[in-house]
């Protein structure tokens, strides 16, 4: 390799460099002899700020093992949606019976996908280890866990608390094995996974096409009262849409006609599902990744706003949506002509309640204060028994609160809430010190978060965590936390740049 000529004002003019020898293991200075251009030979190689996606792909994505890994994630993917793929629908067990002895197919995809991350996991936990900055994150990681296991010992069903344990723990070993030690060292990192998860948003819409939308007729899209939620997962579906539409944004920064068609068709499937609250929640989380992407000028300024305001609305729902409320006694006394739209054809009551939630929180209440702190039991607090309880309060068959934080604080308490809360923080505060230096892969990630924390405000993702917001965040998460550790200044083995002794001590 030739050398670089570098001028002289790109160094410190006091800066020497020191050379190892790989196979003595010591360190010698050398003296650099300038030219009379006012430069010196170095081979050095440097990381652009901000490259563009794709070109040329790495040693890595060329081995054999990344295809290996891909065809497995794909035949996963495929698993995972298919009782979605099936004609006829496939019925899900009592829940009393899936409570007791779990599902056989759920368990086969934990342990599978703990398998292809486990096969990078040496991988990652060596790029992890070097970074002294990520320790405050796993050791808060550390402390939710320990909590959540020493909850067991005081659990309504001991076993139940073990055995959902191991499903995270399981999914942390994949999410960290493919975060860390896979998608952190292709070329694009955290933005390769944003590709594969647009990728498998779009084989979760061809399936939703092909098995429930091909035989509905425009006008019956069209009916305020048509939904699939009755006797569709259609959670599957919201997801991978949400996830793939804010990858959208991301993936196709100069590319404005491919952004705005797959954003379109990725939102106009989401308004089909009327998944209300998880709309609401996208649109704020594409809005606040558009504004931080975007030059200035109005609409960086507005987009911001919207996304603040609309962000504001998730955080009333997950503490309890009084403010929602209030508005939609609004929206009712003048906006009558939405309410069709907004209740699903079930009228202002749905609004009201929620559909349903308001009524399911204050029956549930109660239960938290009887052990606020410490909580029933890391997932154990929907045991067989609690079902018919609930249901005879609210008179509708809940499986969970519908909120994922006090589902949190059903569990593992007060304790285990801030716990997890410190963590995730913690984690998206690190995205945006990322984001400083490679915007894309830190403002992806930051949002992927936040929007993890949406879904909880009326879904439940907390406690229950084999959801695919837990493995998009979780994986984009682990990603960003190794990518750091490749530095943007990478001199070649054996060579290093320092500052003379006397500077380092002046």
């Amino acid at each position: 390799m030739r050398p670089t000529l570098l001028p002289r004002d790109k160094f410190h003019k006091k800066m020497t460099f020191q050379i190892r020898d790989s196979d003595a293991h010591d360190i010698r200075p050398k003296s650099t002899a300038m030219n009379t251009s006012g430069a010196f030979p170095v081979n050095v190689s440097i990381a652009p700020r901000d490259r563009a996606f794709g070109g040329r792909v790495t040693e890595f994505e060329a081995s054999w093992f990344y295809r290996l890994t891909i065809i497995g994630l794909v035949l996963w993917w495929v698993a995972y949606l298919y009782p979605l793929i099936t004609v006829v629908d496939i019925e899900d067990p009592p829940a009393v019976q899936g409570t007791m002895e779990g599902s056989l197919a759920n368990r086969l995809l934990v342990i599978s996908f703990a398998g292809l991350g486990g096969m990078h996991l040496p991988r990652a936990i060596r790029a992890l280890r070097v970074r002294r900055e990520v320790a405050p994150i796993f050791y808060l990681l550390a402390a939710y866990l320990f909590w959540s296991a020493a909850t067991s010992l005081w659990s309504i069903d001991g076993v139940l608390s073990i055995r959902r344990l191991a499903i995270l723990v399981l999914l942390l070993i994949g999410a960290i094995g493919l975060g860390a030690g896979f998608y952190a060292q292709t070329r694009d990192r955290a933005i390769t996974l944003a590709r594969h998860v647009q990728y498998a948003s779009w084989i979760a819409i061809a399936v939703l096409i092909a098995s429930r939308l091909w035989h509905q007729s425009f006008l019956e899209l069209l009916n305020p009262e048509w939904t699939l939620k009755y006797d569709t997962p259609t959670q599957y579906y919201m997801f991978a849409a949400a996830y793939g539409l804010i990858s959208a944004i991301v993936l196709y920064p100069s590319a404005k006609i491919k952004s705005v068609v797959s954003v379109l068709v990725l939102g106009l499937v989401l308004l089909l599902l009327k998944g209300r609250t998880l709309i609401a929640g996208t649109l704020a989380a594409g809005l606040l990744i558009s504004s931080c992407l975007a030059k200035r000028g109005p609409w960086r300024t507005t987009a911001f706003l919207l996304g603040l305001i609309l962000s504001s609305v998730q955080v009333d729902l997950a503490m309890g949506g009084r403010i929602v409320l209030s508005c939609a006694a609004f929206v009712a006394d003048r906006l009558a002509s939405l309410i069709p739209y907004l209740s699903i054809g079930n009228g202002i009551n749905d609004l009201s309640s929620l559909d349903g939630r308001i009524p399911l929180w204050h029956t549930l209440w109660p239960y938290f204060g009887d052990h606020p702190f410490i909580g029933h039991g890391f997932g154990a607090f929907w045991y067989p028994n609690r079902f018919a309880d609930v249901y005879h309060e609210v008179l509708w068959p809940a499986v969970v609160a519908h909120n994922g934080f006090l589902d949190e604080l059903l569990g593992t308490g007060v304790i285990g809430l801030l716990l997890f809360l410190a963590f995730w923080f913690a984690s998206m505060q690190f995205t945006l010190r990322v984001a400083k230096g490679d915007k894309h892969s830190g403002y992806l990630v930051f949002v992927w978060l936040l929007l993890f924390l949406f879904c909880n405000s009326t879904l439940s993702i907390l406690q229950s965590y084999f959801q695919a917001p837990t493995l998009f965040s979780g994986t984009a998460l682990f990603a960003v936390l190794a990518q750091s550790s490749r530095p943007s200044f990478r001199p070649l083995p054996g060579m290093y740049c320092t500052k003379t002794k006397a500077e380092r001590q002046r």
